[in-house]
């Protein structure tokens, strides 16, 4: 692990740390900037599936974060905290992650069950969310794919060694998924039902991301009692 760290290109991981941290910033603020009123109501609708992404892309950064901090930190200090602190941060994610499946698949019933519910529910589910705009959501596909590969791209760069990472490597195939699941899921249907397909690809990337937490909290579980035995 030294001698990696030794040879390792460490500008290029630092293009490869502000590379997922600027998509995490990305996707969190698309709550904001993807947010768009409905027709003749006061009542501001969200995008969900891109600001899910957060949640599976914050898992990316913080594995990333993880091997910048060792080129700082001891490796005796590092094995002691690091445990904890992956404990705790796939810990809150998870709960995050379970929070917001409960939320995003009540209002899919709620949507679901308007657009069948003829005649005042169907006009009620046009009138909030049948105005979903691709538009905005694409253009931050785009910009999220463009920031993933620099991403990946600088990783390998900073060093080949990091394709032997398996998991890290998943998990950021997994992040790559969850972009074309969106995309996929956009074209898929006609534009009154945007909506619905894209809290169900938040669902989707929900449930994917809490696999991977689930994933680091076993790691972050095993790594405080290695540090305890």
């Amino acid at each position: 692990m030294v001698s990696m760290l030794d040879s390792m290109r460490k500008p290029f991981l630092v293009v490869s740390l502000i590379a997922i941290f600027l998509a995490v910033l990305v996707e969190l603020g698309s709550i904001a900037i993807l947010g768009h009123p409905a027709q003749g109501l006061d009542i501001d609708v969200n995008s969900k599936a891109i600001p899910a992404m957060a949640l599976l892309d914050g898992l990316v950064f913080y594995a990333t974060l993880i091997i910048a901090v060792a080129l700082l930190i001891p490796e005796r200090v590092q094995s002691k905290v690091q445990g904890i602190v992956t404990l705790i941060f796939s810990l809150l994610l998870l709960l995050a992650c379970i929070g917001i499946i409960i939320a995003d698949f009540i209002l899919l019933i709620l949507m679901v069950t308007l657009l069948m519910s003829p005649i005042f529910g169907t006009i009620a589910y046009f009138a909030v969310w049948a105005s979903f705009s691709t538009t905005g959501p694409r253009a931050a596909l785009s910009l999220l794919m463009t920031l993933k590969i620099i991403f990946a791209v600088c990783l390998v760069l900073a060093h080949q060694r990091f394709l032997q990472n398996k998991g890290l490597v998943l998990i950021i195939l997994t992040s790559f998924l969850a972009n074309f699941v969106i995309a996929f899921l956009y074209g898929l249907v006609p534009g009154f039902l945007v909506s619905i397909v894209d809290v169900i690809a938040a669902l989707i990337i929900c449930i994917l991301a809490i696999i991977w937490a689930i994933v680091y909290l076993i790691g972050g579980i095993l790594s405080v009692v290695k540090v305890i035995v």
